[in-house]
């Protein structure tokens, strides 16, 4: 009785507890935000202006969700997003009603034919169905959505091997590429691991696409495996290899990592026997092995190592060698935040933990034209495979100077990557993303008529990357002259990115570019492999179908006639290749699309 007397007059006061409390804590907060020294706001306006850091903590949340119309968001905008989340949890892009585009603005269209072709006329190569799970809504609400996964077999679209990419045609070992997208350079520090793991199993699934390693050296999760039945007759009888066929007849495309967590060290033995005997069949992705000025993966005691270098070029996962020369979001050496560094990030790159990784603005190896075609021909000679080198391009005679010096000296890369201002970056500063290089339209447009002027083109491929994350931009890259495309926030978007913009803080909230484990539990790569596999899948269908909209068999047919620019003015400008005394024409072409690129940019600043 005595405790319940103290226990009710408790409650009765706690009314005026929590009264007298409130009172103490603004008189506190008051007296703080007036007597200190930091804060302009606070000590002009005590306690009510810590609204004002409320307001800017949620300010982007509510912008993204309540006030920003579907085409607004940068950089990615609503719409774009929910087109790469539905291809990739639902394979397909179908919308209704009709686009939210706005057509009163300049911008590209692709060239429609009178008799476009149907499905069965395409060049394509469908002959080896992908087992994938993807989703169907069954009930939606306000504040639910029940789904169903479904175990699904889907199309590949690939290029049949006629119209497959070569890279290096003339190198020992050239890279054949079946599909025309893969993810770009994201190294394992800029992304945690469990999104690396996501995105090679993902492009190994899908089969034909690529996947750039990124600057920071070529981590285990880059060479992750998944593994597909294809026959049981020759199957070990042993109780281990028969508990991992079983795992694997469950859940295919069971990946290296996966059956060692459920099976235990001795699962890389069994599992490399049972590929051995023809039980499985292995998969990896594709790697394009990336080399920055910081020279991770091919550095020892902090400079440039040969064996290194050999080491890792010469894995049969890598099919070519990019040089970082530059990216949109920074015209100069990567910077990878102390915040993010693991102890095996550290040991993977060659560097200590403890501050920030600032690479070199440019590569060591070399300061001119000269010293740069020399590191590309000795790599080629010493790898026998593609190199190439990731650009920018700053105005219209960029690469004048690279393409007369490869047409001089017959020195060439077998490939040139082209990143627009619109590219992503994991850690830059405000000035250079804002400010240097141009746009990838403008770019692709630049260094494909240079080549062309040159009469290099047949011998090197174009890769274009800078936020072209659907069908159709893609579609107007290659038109304008790109082979490939690379895609990075796309691919961040599929295994669960929701643009919260924190990537060099390593507090993204679902963990694709985190390290810590709390939030990095936020990726479950058994699942999210599946929708980087269905968002490549779907966007390769894309294109197949949109060349198919232009009369064309295979999308690696796009060429300039089949895009044009349409100005605010119904003037509608088409696109040549390339001839001699042509010069003043193709830089008419190019200013027009400058113009454009710059319009848009003032439409963004104005919006």
């Amino acid at each position: 009785m005595f405790q319940l007397s103290i226990t009710i007059s408790f409650l009765k006061m706690l009314p005026l507890i929590i009264f007298y409390g409130l009172i103490i804590l603004l008189v506190y907060l008051f007296l703080k935000d007036k007597y200190q020294n930091q804060h302009s706001i606070l000590k002009t306006h005590p306690v009510l202006g810590r609204l004002r850091y409320i307001f800017e903590m949620i300010g982007p949340e509510f912008r993204q969700y309540w006030f920003l119309n579907d085409k607004e968001g940068r950089p990615v905008d609503r719409d774009t997003q929910e087109t790469i989340a539905k291809a990739g949890k639902y394979a397909n892009t179908v919308i209704g009603f009709g686009s939210k585009k706005n057509f009163d603005k300049t911008d590209f269209y692709l060239t429609n034919s009178m008799f476009p072709l149907n499905v069965e006329e395409l060049q394509v190569d469908n002959d080896h169905p992908i087992e994938t799970y993807t989703y169907t809504i069954i009930n939606e609400s306000l504040t639910n959505r029940k789904e169903k996964r479904n175990k699904v077999q889907i199309k590949p679209w690939h290029l049949t091997d006629e119209n497959s990419i070569i890279i290096g045609k003339d190198r020992k070992h050239p890279f054949h590429v079946k599909g025309l997208l893969g993810i770009s350079a994201m190294s394992y520090g800029a992304l945690s691991k469990s999104a690396v793991k996501a995105m090679a199993q993902g492009v190994a699934i899908s089969g034909g696409s690529y996947m750039n390693t990124g600057e920071g050296g070529i981590s285990p999760y880059h060479l992750s495996k998944v593994y597909d039945i294809i026959d049981t007759s020759k199957a070990p009888t042993d109780r281990l290899s028969e508990k991992i066929i079983k795992y694997v007849e469950k859940n295919p495309h069971a990946s290296n990592f996966e059956l060692e967590k459920h099976f235990g060290e001795s699962a890389p033995e069994a599992v490399e026997q049972l590929v051995q005997d023809g039980v499985f069949k292995q998969k990896g992705a594709d790697l394009i092995f990336q080399v920055g000025s910081g020279l991770f993966g091919a550095r020892k005691d902090g400079v440039y190592h040969e064996e290194t270098f050999i080491k890792n070029a010469m894995r049969p996962e890598v099919k070519a060698i990019e040089m970082k020369l530059a990216q949109g979001a920074k015209v100069r050496g990567g910077k990878l935040p102390k915040e993010k560094i693991t102890p095996e990030i550290a040991e993977i790159r060659g560097i200590k933990m403890g501050k920030d990784v600032e690479s070199p603005n440019r590569f060591p190896l070399f300061s001119d034209t000269e010293g740069l075609f020399k590191l590309i021909t000795h790599w080629q000679e010493i790898t026998g495979k593609p190199v190439g080198i990731k650009v920018v391009a700053g105005d219209t005679h960029s690469f004048d100077e690279l393409a007369s010096y490869m047409k001089e000296t017959g020195k060439k890369p077998d490939f040139i990557s082209i990143d627009g201002a619109e590219g992503g970056t994991g850690a830059t500063y405000q000035e250079m993303a804002d400010s240097l290089g141009l746009p990838i339209f403008s770019g692709i447009l630049i260094l494909d008529q240079t080549l062309r002027k040159y009469g290099l083109r047949d011998d090197i491929k174009i890769i274009a990357s800078g936020m072209l994350a659907t069908a159709n931009k893609m579609a107007i890259a290659l038109s304008l002259g790109a082979d490939l495309i690379y895609i990075a926030r796309a691919a961040m978007n599929t295994v669960g990115c929701i643009n919260a913009g924190k990537c060099h803080t390593n507090h993204c909230p679902v963990g694709v570019t985190s390290h810590l484990p709390h939030l990095e539990a936020g990726i479950v790569v058994e699942e999210k492999r599946f929708r980087t596999a269905n968002y490549l899948t779907t966007m390769r269908q894309g294109l197949f179908m949109l060349g198919a909209s232009c009369g064309l068999a295979s999308p690696s047919e796009f060429s300039k006639e089949h895009v044009s620019l349409r100005t605010i003015d119904n003037r509608v400008k088409k696109y040549e290749n390339y001839s001699e005394g042509q010069n003043e024409k193709q830089d008419d072409n190019i200013e027009h699309i400058l113009h454009h690129q710059e319009a848009k940019k003032r439409e963004v600043v104005n919006s």
